[in-house]
């Protein structure tokens, strides 16, 4: 009896209890609805700092890292990492991880503040022109590794539910990219700093100024990207970037120094295994014209010289060359500090340079820009004044020779300037051809799958190709077979 008691006095407690949590629950809810500060939408400064962040995680992906810096002959990886090296292909999971990094971290953060700001109840046309041009940098990246790629419905997985995401072809993105930052550039042009992120932005704290700089300086290397696939449309964009403000200084530069974890990705490269050597060719282009960023860029091996390791070594040659003894990446590039980039005023002025001598013909322009360029990056990286005048006094301070001839000194200084920026170094070599990669015919060097050119893209995976075949195919169709040696639409080099 006593045990009954017992048992109706805890229901009636219990059901007491529900009563008043409940009763609490309907008084919170009420002030909820009623009180006009309440968070009631998501904050999406977070999701735009953490685009901009992956942006430039991007530039030390296995893209970068594993192939582009090593197509591009900056240095070689020691150990399998070196395989890209000797253009053999059987890297399935590495090209399925570059595609799909980026798309899982640049593209669906920046999608996702593009969706919050466009909201008809919150519209915000200042933060959505900024994680505009991230995401414009994103998809730039993605389609000049692989070529044609989802585009207009890339990324759509989760916020439309678009699992089997059409290609585009580069042309037409390329067009798209283009336009999207011109809209971009006129917004913030006028806008109000107060409506950007004036908490959240890695790149310029809120520098409205440095962005518009920041993007039309991208839309100029994207027009100049065009010349030799589309002129018409090259000399139209060159011709409207050029109008507009564009980076002019170091000050203008966009970079980013990764303070968390182990800090900058190629401390880690240089320290950790596999090691990565500088390569001969990097070297060779710096020692033989005295160039003093030799020092900036290369460590000195432990007899105090400056020695490359050659690139495309067959495995027995590798194994004779007593790769450990080589010269090390700089620490400036590859201490837990040092700046990662996106883009820098060199850049802009090589750019600049090689507008006036190929749209304007006006070498003489063309010349002042270049000199301004060498100076700008040597300025980057500190180098001394004395320095800079002596470099600048050499004959490779002022271009000479035919037009070919200007535009292979041009082309590659600026390969040099790119610097630590690989994969675009990769980019510009396939799009001027300067500085030029030789064909592998000696007999220590490994030819590989494209008979010792040079790589031109990355492949569809066989999961993409198994996920999203008959999109994929379509595209292979168009762009041409599945290889790495296959050239993208703008590489006519």
């Amino acid at each position: 009896m006593m045990k009954n008691i017992q048992n109706i006095k805890f229901k009636f407690l219990l059901v007491l209890l529900v009563g008043i949590v409940f009763t609490s629950c309907e008084d919170t809810l009420e002030d909820v609805r009623e009180n006009p500060n309440t968070v009631t939408t998501i904050d999406d400064a977070p999701l735009f700092a953490n685009a901009v962040r992956s942006l430039f995680g991007g530039t030390l992906d296995q893209g970068t890292v594993r192939f582009a810096g090593m197509h591009a002959h900056y240095y070689v990886a020691g150990s399998t990492s070196r395989q890209p090296d000797q253009y053999i292909d059987g890297f399935d999971g590495n090209y399925n991880s570059v595609l799909n990094g980026t798309y899982n971290g640049v593209i669906r953060h920046s999608e996702e503040v593009l969706l919050l700001t466009s909201n008809e109840e919150t519209p915000n046309t200042v933060r959505y022109a900024m994680a505009d041009i991230i995401n414009v940098m994103g998809f730039a990246r993605i389609t000049d590794g692989f070529g044609e790629i989802p585009y207009t419905e890339g990324g759509k997985g989760k916020s439309e539910d678009i699992l089997t995401p059409k290609y585009d072809t580069q042309q037409f993105i390329y067009t798209d990219l283009i336009a999207r930052l011109t809209a971009s550039i006129n917004v913030l042009k006028t806008a109000d700093p107060a409506m950007a992120y004036p908490d959240s932005d890695p790149i310029f704290d809120n520098d409205l100024n440095k962005w518009v700089r920041f993007a039309n300086s991208f839309r100029l290397r994207l027009g100049m990207r065009l010349r030799y696939a589309d002129n018409a449309l090259s000399q139209q964009i060159v011709s409207l970037s050029l109008a507009d403000p564009l980076m002019e200084d170091n000050s203008h530069n966009a970079f980013m120094i990764q303070t968390e974890g182990q800090g900058n990705g190629w401390y880690g490269n240089r320290t950790g295994y596999p090691s990565i050597k500088m390569s001969t060719f990097m070297v060779g282009k710096l020692e033989n014209t005295a160039d003093p960023r030799l020092a900036v860029f290369v460590m000195q091996d432990e007899n105090g010289n400056y020695t490359g390791q050659k690139n495309g070594l067959n495995d027995v040659a590798f194994g004779q060359s007593d790769f450990a003894s080589k010269s090390d990446m700089g620490l400036a590039l590859s201490s837990k500090e040092s700046k990662m980039y996106l883009m820098t005023a060199a850049e802009v002025y090589f750019l600049r340079a090689e507008a006036a001598l190929a749209y304007d013909n006006e070498p003489a322009v063309a010349n002042d820009i270049y000199r301004m360029a060498i100076e700008t990056s040597l300025r980057q990286w500190n180098v001394g004044a004395a320095e800079i005048t002596n470099f600048l006094a050499s004959p490779i301070g002022t271009l000479t020779g035919t037009t070919l001839e200007q535009e292979e000194q041009m082309g590659t200084q600026m390969w040099i300037a790119l610097t630590p920026d690989y994969f675009e170094g990769w980019s510009h070599i396939r799009r001027t051809g300067y500085p030029v990669i030789e064909e592998r015919t000696d007999s220590d060097l490994e030819r590989g799958v494209t008979n010792g050119i040079m790589p031109k893209r990355f492949l569809y995976s066989s999961f993409e190709l198994s996920s999203n075949g008959t999109n994929a195919s379509e595209a292979i169709a168009r762009q041409g077979a599945n290889k790495i040696d296959t050239p993208i639409w703008w590489d006519k080099n």
